[in-house]
């Protein structure tokens, strides 16, 4: 049975074929995360997920730029033609404080079909949480905030399996600690929807839903569970990720070659057999073993991170020089993977003319063209064979082994009852 549905969603970094050196491409074609707060906790998304990127590396564990200067930072950036994205642990952080200052974010670009048409998710700000801030008391204060800021969308990360009669599973079996739970989301869902209720239709917020996939819940029966559920609930937009083991902790979540190229089959499986009440997406970290049964362009699921997507991460300050042409100073570094934080590939530079306070500095990003290049030399002689290199970069690194023995956090209280 065929039906029609809203094409396919993909992530979206660019095109630029690898053979293309990289000081030819321009600056407008690269895109920049800027991790602005790495803290997570109570205060930004209320948890501690024990696979979390920012708890697992040391390089982007509990670090911040100053919140005056990141504004500054931005703007910075994108004088010098860069796509910039704020990034932080959770929209609603610090009761909204980065919403003030940033305005309608996105936390990256979101495409469809084979002229890269950007998304409904693209045409406002898209607020992203771990939804515990929206279960907080003043959580239509928040909602408020979001709607004066720009913002359109609201994606939640949701955490969950789907049992036959399409109930959630009791959280206390879910294999990832300190995650926000299902039936938690669904608090978060029914109010959105009654926040939706009160206001004009211009003002009411979509809804896009992140399923982490591993071997927890994969399969045609689980994702098409998740289908039916998510058509009873109303949301606008599914996206699935590959489950990725930072920090080492479940080995066993991890799909196999064979199992991912499955996973590609019954997304296309479902789309072309089952009524879908929102746009299915599918993240590009599922990488490309399998990924032509999806029919999408052929630059998806080959990464640019590390040519056209780099993370630009806090770091010690460092004096580069001092002189009359004014005062140069290291305060981050470039990035390839935007989850792993490696390879390095430059760094964030602030310049203080002579006689200048740092309110007027500049700043830029400064790429180390050779290691860039080299990197990519890898991924086109086959030393890095997926289309996403997270994990075989991990492995090659020894990121796991160096993962610090403090990082493995306790949970926070309100998560015990998980």
């Amino acid at each position: 049975m065929s039906v029609q549905n809203n094409p396919i969603s993909y992530d979206f970094h660019g095109d630029a074929p690898f053979s293309t050196p990289f000081k030819d491409i321009n600056p407008e074609d690269i895109h920049i995360y800027l991790d602005l707060d790495t803290k997570v906790g109570k205060n930004t998304c209320g948890q501690k997920c024990t696979h979390c990127w920012f708890v697992n590396y040391e390089k982007v564990y509990d670090k911040s730029f100053a919140m005056e200067e990141g504004p500054r930072i931005l703007h910075g950036l994108q004088s010098r033609g860069y796509h910039v994205y704020p990034r932080y642990v959770d929209s609603f952080a610090y009761d909204g404080a980065f919403m003030r200052i940033y305005g309608p974010a996105n936390n990256r670009e979101f495409r469809q079909e084979s002229d890269h048409k950007p998304t409904e998710t693209m045409e406002k700000g898209d607020a992203w949480t771990s939804g515990r801030p929206l279960l907080a008391d003043n959580w239509t204060e928040l909602l408020d905030l979001a709607v004066e800021n720009g913002y359109g969308t609201i994606s939640i990360t949701y955490h969950g399996v789907i049992d036959e009669n399409l109930n959630v599973v009791d959280h206390r079996t879910y294999p990832i600690k300190g995650v926000f739970s299902g039936v938690e989301t669904e608090e978060v869902l029914r109010r959105i929807d009654e926040y939706n209720k009160s206001v004009d239709a211009e003002d009411a917020f979509r809804v896009n839903i992140g399923v982490t996939i591993g071997r927890h819940n994969h399969g045609r029966t689980s994702l098409e569970r998740y289908v039916h559920y998510f058509n009873a609930l109303g949301v606008a937009t599914v996206r699935f990720n590959n489950f990725t083991d930072h920090g080492g902790r479940h080995p066993e979540l991890r799909l196999s070659r064979e199992e991912t190229e499955q996973v590609y089959r019954d997304f296309k499986g479902i789309h072309e057999t089952m009524p879908l009440g929102f746009q299915l997406g599918v993240s590009e970290d599922f990488g490309t073993f399998g990924i032509k049964a999806m029919g999408f362009p052929g630059h998806v699921g080959w990464c640019r991170a590390g040519r056209q997507l780099f993370a630009a991460i806090p770091a010690q300050e460092e004096v580069l020089s001092d002189g009359p042409e004014g005062r140069r100073e290291k305060i981050g570094d470039i990035v390839g993977c935007v989850n792993t934080f490696e390879p390095h590939l430059g760094i964030l530079v602030r310049t203080v003319a002579p006689g200048e306070s740092g309110e007027n500095a500049a700043y830029d990003a400064e790429f180390d063209h050779e290691a860039i290049e080299a990197f990519t030399a890898k991924r086109l002689s086959g030393t890095y064979k997926d289309g996403c290199f997270a994990t075989e970069l991990s492995e090659e690194l020894g990121l796991i082994s160096r993962v610090p023995a403090r990082h493995r956090l306790p949970l926070l209280v309100a998560d015990s009852r998980s």
